[in-house]
């Protein structure tokens, strides 16, 4: 039997449990916040909740938040531009 480990945030010293994937797509310099699904990525950073919300893209980037209401503290379907 095989006792599934909970998945935490990719964040240093966070214990908390990941539920939002954070994808970089670098050719239209896009970050996207998704729910996070039962497929694990290496490539992908897994956050929890509260640094998911505090999350804010690089300079010159957009963000697209994706994830469903239900997982955020705050208002959902966000969307940053971050002007050069």
């Amino acid at each position: 039997m095989t006792i599934p480990r909970s998945r935490l945030c990719s964040r240093p010293l966070c214990a908390g449990d990941a539920q939002v994937l954070l994808l970089f797509d670098y050719e239209t310099r896009l970050v996207e916040l998704q729910a996070i699904s039962d497929a694990r990525d290496a490539n992908l950073m897994e956050l929890c909740v509260d640094h998911a919300d505090r999350f804010r893209p690089p300079q010159g980037w957009s963000c697209q938040d994706t994830r469903a209401e239900k997982l955020t503290t705050g208002a959902a379907d966000k969307e940053y531009t971050v002007r050069e």
